[in-house]
């Protein structure tokens, strides 16, 4: 049993999840461009939503299957938390806590806004003529929506917080400012922020792919055995303290066995 470098699971992970931004900015797209094409028809969208089920049921499976892609991607990267060393094995922890949370909000709202979401539910809320019936609807949807954005923007941030400078994390900020507002610009600074997130999250890809950033090699805690980076200077499981070259020493007699 010797130092082992685990294959990256991050690296799968960060692929998956840049594909997600790819298949949700066009669902979002598409149903922004279906709603404003049948509102300019002047059709009330939200009766025509609620009348014809398969429309929200078709909806609601196609975010399905590219939530399912999202978490493959989000439970590759849990799985593999341990490759770059702490803290980013508790960022991740974090953002999946974020994520569950944002993904119940989120069919939740989803259900309430019969099949609109986001700011798409502003432009089924106009062709209703904010009629007092569905105010209390559309603030549910309205405060819903925003949450889910804060959540997964938080999330999203603290999955890559770790392989990002001092300067992408203020270019990351504003791109969570972006994705908090798209409830108020009916998705349109969502898309542009799920851009975005899709070319950092990219860019990372591509440096973990291309070796510029590196996983860590670990080996057992001397105190509780669990894998921890050799470079730790204290066991984020047990607690317990070392020099930071403790592990390589142990591990350089484990290989010798």
């Amino acid at each position: 049993m010797g130092t082992k470098i685990q294959r990256s699971q991050t690296e799968t992970g960060l692929k998956f999840i840049y594909q997600y931004f790819i298949l949700h900015f066009l669902l979002l797209l598409s149903l922004l461009l279906l709603s404003i094409a049948l509102i300019l028809n002047q059709q009330d969208l939200l009766s025509l939503s609620a009348s014809k089920v398969y429309f929200v049921a078709a909806i609601i499976f196609l975010f399905i299957f590219i939530f399912l892609w999202f978490f493959r991607g989000v439970a590759s990267i849990l799985n593999g938390r341990l490759e770059f060393s702490h803290p980013h094995d508790s960022n991740v922890i974090k953002a999946t806590l974020l994520l569950v949370i944002y993904t119940i909000l989120f069919f939740i709202n989803l259900s309430l806004a019969q099949g609109f979401t986001g700011g798409t539910a502003f432009v089924a809320a106009i062709s209703a003529g904010f009629s007092s019936s569905i105010l209390p609807q559309f603030i549910s949807v309205l405060v819903l929506s925003i949450i889910s954005h804060v959540l997964l923007g938080l999330a999203l941030i603290h999955i890559i917080k770790k392989f990002i400078s001092d300067e992408q994390k203020r270019k990351l900020n504003n791109i969570f400012v972006l994705l908090v507002f798209s409830t108020f610009t009916i998705n349109i600074t969502g898309l542009i922020a799920y851009y975005l997130f899709f070319k950092m999250y990219r860019d990372i890809f591509q440096e973990i792919r291309d070796g510029k950033i590196k996983p860590s090699i670990i080996a057992p805690c001397p105190n509780c055995s669990n894998d921890i980076p050799i470079e730790s200077e204290s066991c984020q499981y047990c607690g317990a303290k070392f020099d930071k070259k403790a592990l390589e020493e142990i591990d350089s007699t484990l290989s010798k066995l």
